[in-house]
């Protein structure tokens, strides 16, 4: 019985550490393949992306990540080779270095992250490890941002304060008015 537990736990354990990153959130996968041969795997917490809409990606090469170093340059679809420029990251020139993903450990990973133009973007890849550097590239459509134009959205955002920023300016300036028209006093 002893023997048989045994076995069953050993089987167990690498199904446990194999377990997909962000269970239940990844969904889409692509395979890149690389310059040597090997494939790296890149998931999407959100499928189609759209431009502007916050998503995970995860990076995962074939082999793992422990011992090697990877690097993601972002090509936005009108050419700038720093397209996530918002993203306080460690870089190499261009390339962002990929960190762990926060909550996938066993992975690298970009957490809450948007790409903030609709077009074809190009993610650049280079893993640096013993054997030496290996690159990919992989092409992503962004698609039309969700909701309305930004201005409009602003636009509606803004308007129930426009009375507010009335009543300040009023309230301004008849304390204004108030405090010029008093007679200078000490009240020490």
């Amino acid at each position: 019985m002893t023997v048989l537990l045994t076995v069953l736990l050993t089987a167990a354990g690498p199904a446990v550490a194999a377990a997909p990153p962000l269970p239940g959130e990844i969904v889409h996968t692509e395979t890149v393949r690389m310059s040597d041969q090997s494939t790296m795997t890149v998931s999407f917490t959100k499928w189609p992306i759209r431009a502007l809409q916050s998503l995970d990606f995860t990076f995962e090469p074939a082999g793992g990540i422990e011992g090697r170093t990877g690097l993601v340059t972002t090509v936005s679809p009108s050419g700038d080779r720093r397209g996530l420029q918002g993203i306080v990251l460690e870089r190499r020139g261009d390339s962002i270095v990929l960190p762990r993903h926060p909550r996938a450990r066993q992975v690298w990973g970009l957490d809450v992250v948007s790409l903030p133009e609709e077009g074809t973007w190009r993610f650049e890849f280079a893993v640096e490890g013993r054997g030496g550097t290996s690159t990919g590239v992989l092409p992503i459509r962004a698609i039309e941002q969700p909701g309305p134009p930004l201005a409009l959205s602003w636009t509606v955002a803004l308007t129930p304060w426009a009375p507010v920023a009335v009543l300040v300016a009023v309230g301004w300036g008849r304390t204004r008015r108030i405090r010029k028209s008093a007679p200078p006093a000490w009240s020490g």
